[in-house]
């Protein structure tokens, strides 16, 4: 090559607002406020209940059905408790297949059978929607909202019941409706937002795999 050829060369000045993020972050506050509210509401319709006479259980045993705050989201879910070690227990999201590690004191009263029964036929149809979106993603551009899937069976080591399913390796989960029809939003933010979620999933995945050790190891001392 030729010493001092020029190789590229900026004819057009570049659009700063390509790298402005201030979109995603307001995605971001108005997700985690709406977790919030919902955690609130989940706190509130507890307290109504101890107030009306359904005293909270003093002791947890195993087999008792609970609400417990799935790590993946930070909101409740309708669980049951596989088993009890110390301070701590397995507990398994209804209808989804998780099992994760959780003190007993962050646990809430169950809702009851309707409520379990309602989780479980949201579970079915997240699990419907992940396996139709296994082969291609087709995404749009916009602002996401509250996913209102519930937690993911991620744990492909735990070798988990998955709803209507026998998949043997992990399934991607299913895009939560994130991503919905608006002409407005630029192609830059709608990459901005796939990477954010497919860095939760790994994330989750990663987390997955080390909670498996810790379930072992709590079911192995029962």
């Amino acid at each position: 090559m030729e010493k001092g050829a020029v190789l590229w060369r900026r004819n057009e000045p570049v659009d700063e607002d390509i790298w402005d993020d201030s979109d995603l972050i307001a995605a971001y506050d108005r997700a985690h406020e709406q977790i919030k509210k919902e955690i609130e509401r989940r706190n509130r319709a507890s307290s109504e209940n101890s107030s009306s006479g359904q005293e909270p259980p003093t002791g947890w045993k195993q087999g008792d059905y609970c609400i417990a705050i799935f790590s993946g989201d930070c909101l409740p879910y309708e669980a049951k408790i596989k088993c009890i070690r110390g301070k701590y227990c397995i507990v398994h999201y209804i209808g989804y297949g998780n099992e994760e590690r959780v003190l007993l004191s962050d646990l809430h009263p169950s809702e009851g059978k309707k409520a379990r029964q309602a989780q479980q036929a949201r579970a079915g149809s997240s699990v419907h929607t992940s396996s139709m979106t296994s082969g291609s993603y087709q995404y749009h551009t916009s602002i996401p909202n509250l996913p209102d899937e519930p937690p993911w069976s991620r744990a492909d080591s735990l070798q988990l019941p998955f709803p209507d399913s026998t998949h043997s390796t992990l399934s991607m989960p299913p895009l939560p409706s994130l991503f919905l029809e608006n002409s407005k939003e630029s192609d830059a933010l709608s990459s901005m937002l796939m990477a954010w979620y497919m860095s939760g999933y790994h994330t989750g995945y990663y987390q997955a795999l080390q909670q498996s050790q810790q379930v072992e190891k709590c079911c192995d001392h029962k």
